[in-house]
């Protein structure tokens, strides 16, 4: 492990944040070496991928890892599935390319979303009908003394958008193995690819198309955070009491049954506020997609809380919906 200090963090908000210390994490070694250092100097320990989900501050106190262990390998192998092992700092858009090309199906659904594999399974991303935990057979990694820990599908506690990992920020992922398929079987639950691929024989489309089609879906509503920095979703979709849902459903907003609730769209209700239309100057919603906060140039990670807790307010007042922000401060 070479230490820098101070350490430029990474992020796809483009906020100017340092640490006191940091380094890049190429070996499971360098991640132990980096709690032991944390330990010894009695410093916070935040390990960061691409830095796609979370909101620095201009100054972070502590040491912060850039997770890149890198490696994809065959571990298991049945007729049917395939189950590999994927170092942490992998970027998680080209595996689901290489996946594709190898032959391995189940993850196309999941294409150009931002970040690392390692930074996966803290979120539990899912897009497009699909979500990781539906492919995670274990986790693996460290714990925040140094002791390696292998985590279940079970045992990761996964749920929307959620893990066991954000309840417990001191567990470091360095692999992730998915079991996937070698016979594609699409999933087409999500109405637009439904619509799409609506007159396709199903024995004819593959998996690229599939992903391709995603592709194009994201890139026709979000922002390239190359360009535009973002970090994606910024709010989750709220669950609200079926007593809530019909004066939902009274404006003409939607609302899809979930458990023992409603889940509705956040992107709507910020759109209904009229959020996506309002001028801004450092920050500001995406105008094909009200969910998005876009920085648009010169804004600190104040600027992005602040805009963020002015639409939670508005939307509260407004329509009696409580939004929950989905990336994490780091400060």
């Amino acid at each position: 492990m070479k230490l820098a200090t101070p350490f430029a963090l990474p992020n796809t908000l483009a906020l100017p944040a340092w640490a006191d210390f940091g380094a890049e994490l190429e070996t499971p070694d360098d991640v132990c070496e980096a709690i032991q250092f944390a330990r010894a100097h009695r410093a916070p320990l935040r390990i960061l991928g691409a830095g796609s989900n979370v909101i620095v501050a201009p100054q972070v106190a502590g040491f912060v890892g850039r997770m890149s262990i890198v490696g994809i390998d065959v571990v298991d192998e049945t007729d049917s599935t395939i189950t590999i092992r994927v170092g942490g700092g992998e970027n998680w858009h080209q595996l689901v390319l290489r996946c594709i090309t190898n032959g391995w199906y189940g993850i196309e659904n999941l294409a150009l979303i931002p970040g690392t594999v390692g930074a996966a399974p803290v979120q539990n991303i899912g897009a497009y009908g699909a979500e990781l935990a539906d492919f995670v057979v274990e986790v693996e990694g460290f714990d925040d003394v140094g002791r390696t820990i292998t985590l279940d599908n079970e045992r990761c506690g996964f749920g929307y958008r959620s893990s066991i990992f954000q309840l417990q920020p001191g567990l470091t992922i360095t692999h992730v193995r998915l079991q996937l398929q070698k016979v594609f079987r699409p999933r087409l639950g999500y109405p637009g690819l439904r619509k799409q691929f609506a007159h396709n024989r199903l024995k004819t489309l593959t998996a690229r198309q599939v992903a391709d089609a995603v592709i194009a879906m994201r890139q026709a509503r979000l922002p390239d955070p190359d360009r535009h920095p973002n970090v994606g979703s910024f709010f989750k979709n709220p669950v609200v009491s079926a007593e809530l849902v019909e004066t939902i459903r009274a404006l003409g907003l939607d609302a899809y049954l979930e458990g023992d609730g409603y889940k509705l769209s956040a992107a709507q209700l910020i759109d209904y506020c009229g959020w996506k239309d309002k001028p801004a100057e450092k920050v500001a919603c995406w105008p094909n997609q009200a969910l998005v906060l876009v920085n648009q140039g010169g804004a600190k990670a104040a600027d992005v809380l602040t805009y963020a807790a002015a639409i939670r307010a508005d939307v509260q007042a407004r329509l009696g919906v409580a939004l929950v922000q989905e990336p994490t401060k780091i400060q």
